[in-house]
């Protein structure tokens, strides 16, 4: 039977077009309450190159319930109570998510309200057998900005390194220097859209779906899974090294426009390649040895035994109906001005702490100002009377919401060209008793070197972590209804045949006299 004999078959069941009509109705529903959340989505998926194969999740899932719509049809059960428990778990998210201004919350939930659906019409069996395609979903769902802006710096370092050794593997004179490839005539940045993220987000949706597709024992399916990140990485540094190469030999528009977009692709494809590779060496290694391609078959869905009604289906209906309900109301309720920011002095006042000091106003780096999104940012030159220099960073955010958060200095710097040769925490006793957790790192480049402390100061607390800044910010935006802060640094060069250590007395007098005004300017 066609698809559309099955379709027109469908509708002219009197019963089967009520039950879809509840259907489409609760999921409408779902979709209003959602919508913020589904708003957020599209528009990351346009904007962020890693992302943009998130299009596409959706429509897979769709396929393999049509694909496999004859089980899914026998797996329908009776109505289950987990479906207005996961409606609840959804409901808490989508709150969390409006309390705390993080979408992942809000983005999570939409896919547990997807699977109560599921529960809520067909039954814990339903859920089981569709249990793959809901899951499939979640590669839909953006991590935060933050953990994508780590993951970037991490690949950064990864792939910067790589290149520059496949690069001299090719007896061409090279120096690193952070993230800055040297080629002497030409300088080439290994930037944030040069990391990788673009293809391992979609390569690692690719793969598992591979790894489903393949016919084998589970090891060998997280192998296939787990060989998506070296590869990733191996070719995006091999696509630097031949961008290297390229404009060694032939200038630097090759590192530009539409060849270095060309050659993304191509890389892409090799990593597709890399993958199928990886396949048919498990299938070498199998007994008995099989051919890759009678490895990977058809995406097959399990039929599971229809569920037995425990409840009444009007009593299941009427909780789902309750649940959403009562989460629709107190989600309205919120209001999305809600976050308290207290009043503050703003960093322009901040040179007058330093009378005796002559104090130079740096410009904002308008890329950095427009990524980090600041409410109020200072950079300022101090040199005492001595002759010692300090640089002063601070950046306050009113509110982190919406991707607006901080940008790790350890991962800015190695843009610079710096190097970090020691990276600690540490923590120190403040004039006012409050301990200061900061971060302590000694960059160098080539001759240079500079030491460098930066902390998070959010609403009182004073943390190295970004992490545990993360995990307070969600604490006080829900208890507190805050998620103001700002990160402070501070910077003190080091000369030739200078002490290290003396340059640490100096930065942490600078942080203790800091404590008795930093207030003003970051409420507690």
């Amino acid at each position: 039977m066609t698809m559309a004999a099955e379709l027109r078959t469908l509708f002219q069941n009197g019963a089967a077009r009520k039950w879809m009509a509840v259907v489409a109705l609760s999921s409408a529903f779902i979709a209003v309450l959602f919508w913020d959340a589904i708003a957020n989505l599209w528009m990351r998926w346009g904007q962020q190159q890693e992302l943009s194969h998130s299009y596409f999740i959706p429509v897979i899932s769709a396929w393999l319930v049509w694909t496999n719509r004859e089980a899914v049809a026998k797996s329908v059960g009776a109505p289950s109570a987990l479906g207005p428990a996961l409606l609840g778990l959804a409901g808490l998210l989508l709150l969390l998510g409006k309390l705390t201004y993080i979408f992942l919350f809000q983005h999570i939930g939409l896919v547990v309200a997807i699977a109560g659906l599921v529960a809520s019409f067909g039954g814990a069996s339903l859920l089981r057998a569709t249990a793959i395609p809901v899951a499939f979903l979640f590669f839909a769902v953006p991590p935060p900005y933050w953990v994508i802006t780590v993951l970037s710096w991490k690949f950064q370092q990864i792939s910067s390194v790589l290149g520059v050794w496949m690069i001299q593997l090719m007896d061409i004179p090279v120096y690193l220097s952070g993230n800055i490839i040297d080629l002497g005539e030409y300088k080439l940045q290994v930037a944030e859209a040069c990391s990788g993220l673009r293809y391992l987000f979609p390569f690692l949706s690719l793969g598992v779906m591979t790894a489903y597709l393949y016919r084998g024992p589970m090891w060998q399916r997280l192998v296939i899974v787990a060989s998506t990140i070296p590869i990733t990485i191996f070719m995006n540094s091999f696509r630097i090294a031949v961008t290297g190469a390229l404009v060694q030999a032939y200038g630097p528009q090759h590192a530009e426009g539409a060849l270095h977009f060309f050659e993304g692709w191509v890389v892409f494809l090799i990593c597709l390649i890399a993958l199928f590779g990886v396949v048919a060496l498990l299938c070498a290694i199998s007994k008995p040895r099989r051919k890759a391609l009678d490895a990977l078959g058809a995406p097959q869905l399990a039929p599971v035994t229809p569920s037995t009604a425990k409840m009444k289906t009007g009593v299941v209906f009427g909780a789902g109906a309750g649940v959403l309900a009562l989460f629709f109301a107190a989600s309205a309720f919120i209001s999305t001005d809600s976050l308290i920011i207290p009043k503050r002095a703003m960093f322009a006042e901040l040179p007058s702490e330093f009378p005796e000091m002559r104090a130079d106003i740096r410009p904002m780096d308008p890329t950095v100002a427009e990524v980090l999104g600041a409410d109020d940012t200072i950079v300022v030159n101090l040199t005492s009377p001595d002759g010692d220099l300090y640089n002063l960073y601070l950046a306050y955010l009113d509110a982190q919401r919406d991707g607006r958060s901080w940008h790790s200095p350890r991962q800015c710097i190695p843009g610079g060209g710096w190097q970090i040769a020691d990276h600690q925490v540490r923590s120190a006793t403040m004039p006012s008793g409050r301990v200061v957790n900061y971060n302590r790192l000694l960059i160098a480049n080539r001759n240079h070197l500079q030491l460098v402390y930066y902390w998070y100061d959010q609403r009182g607390r004073s943390l190295a972590n970004e992490f545990v800044m993360k995990f307070w910010l969600i604490v006080d935006a829900v208890t507190r209804k805050r998620s103001d802060g700002a990160m402070v640094r501070l910077i003190v060069p080091i000369e030739d045949g200078g002490s290290i250590d003396a340059a640490d007395q100096e930065l942490v007098q600078m942080m203790q006299r800091m404590d008795g005004f930093l207030p003003k300017y970051v409420p507690n």
